[in-house]
């Protein structure tokens, strides 16, 4: 039986890790030993529209030992119960290993016509996509703000990207001018068994170039979550799990300790607000407010729930924005639904 070794489902080492621009390319020798059918190589871009409530999420998910790609494009306004209802959806699960035989994820072109090309490894890359038929398009430029912040174990990396560029939605034209984070895994098994764990968080914020954040990780069961008696843990889950970075003053901080409490909304399962403190490597604290504006979901496994939303968040008087994604499993879903 294959073993999850995702770093945003266990527990993580504290500070960095280290890449190179060799891993913009998919891991073809590491992968020649790393045989097990959940092994996993994902490319996560993205990019919102604040001002319009509008999210934008463009995915590779690619699954080396089966010779599969999963993923694809995804741009929706506002909340929405359901993918299907997005302004532009097309995700696909089972497309064939093509894209790695004839390219890599430095120039990936999907049948669906997403097309995303590294002009430069590890700072810009262009996305692209268009579907005439539901007047659907977008352009956009990723350029890096700072370099990328690793995970101690070498397979993941987060980077806070500048965003420019344009998007059609359904018609509607928008500017894109902002901020987002990308990531970037492999070398993982990502297995598909319902997880006896709360919600896990995946949060980010940028405020400009000089200024972003990032935590990943679960509520302290201490606070008195909404799930507090569906798991019977402590607050150890949370001291060993919660992980993160932060960009400041020119300088890439690893987090030290950091803490998210969530207001979720029982009927749609979408987080509301966060309330996050982070102190990083220098001793710096850090409190963030985060107010959800977008929301959807997408199965991207059936035995999974992941709330993908854009928020706004606040410090200090900035305004930064962000993704708020949760991964949450049958036993939180059927509680709330069920109370």
């Amino acid at each position: 039986m294959s073993s999850n070794t995702s770093f945003f489902m266990n527990a993580q080492a504290p500070g960095f890790g280290s890449c190179t621009a060799d891993d913009e390319l998919l891991h073809r020798d590491l992968n020649r030993d790393l045989t097990d059918p959940a092994l996993t190589e994902t490319q996560f871009l993205g990019f919102n529209v604040p001002e319009a409530n509008v999210q934008a999420l463009c995915y590779a998910w690619a699954h080396p030992s089966l010779r599969t790609l999963t993923g694809g494009v995804w741009a929706w306004q506002g909340v929405k119960s359901t993918a299907l209802a997005s302004e532009l959806f097309d995700m696909r699960q089972y497309q064939d290993f093509t894209p790695f035989d004839d390219g890599d994820f430095t120039d990936l072109r999907m049948p669906s016509g997403y097309r995303v090309r590294c002009l430069r490894p590890l700072e810009k890359f262009h996305i692209s996509y268009k579907d005439p038929l539901r007047d659907n398009a977008f352009d956009v430029i990723l350029t890096a703000i700072m370099p990328p912040a690793v995970t101690a174990s070498g397979l993941h990396l987060d980077q806070a990207m500048r965003t420019e560029g344009k998007l059609l939605l359904r018609g509607h034209a928008y500017d894109v001018n902002g901020y987002t984070v990308r990531d970037r895994s492999w070398g993982e098994n990502r297995t598909e068994d319902p997880r006896g764990l709360p919600p896990v968080h995946w949060l980010t914020g940028v405020f400009g170039d000089d200024f972003a954040f990032h935590m990943t990780g679960v509520e302290h069961a201490s606070a008195g979550p909404i799930w507090r008696d569906i798991y019977p843990v402590d607050d150890t889950l949370a001291e060993t799990m919660n992980r993160g970075w932060v960009w400041a003053d020119g300088e890439l901080r690893a987090v030290a300790r950091a803490s998210v409490r969530t207001q979720w909304n029982p009927d749609t399962k979408y987080p509301l607000r966060h309330e996050v403190r982070l102190t990083d490597s220098t001793g710096r604290e850090y409190e963030f407010t985060g107010i959800v504006t977008a929301s959807n979901n997408w199965s991207a496994w059936s035995n999974a729930f992941f709330g993908i939303s854009l928020a706004r968040w606040e410090h200090e008087g900035r305004t930064g924005w962000g993704d708020s994604q949760i991964g949450a499993w049958t036993d939180f879903v059927h509680a709330l639904e069920n109370p």
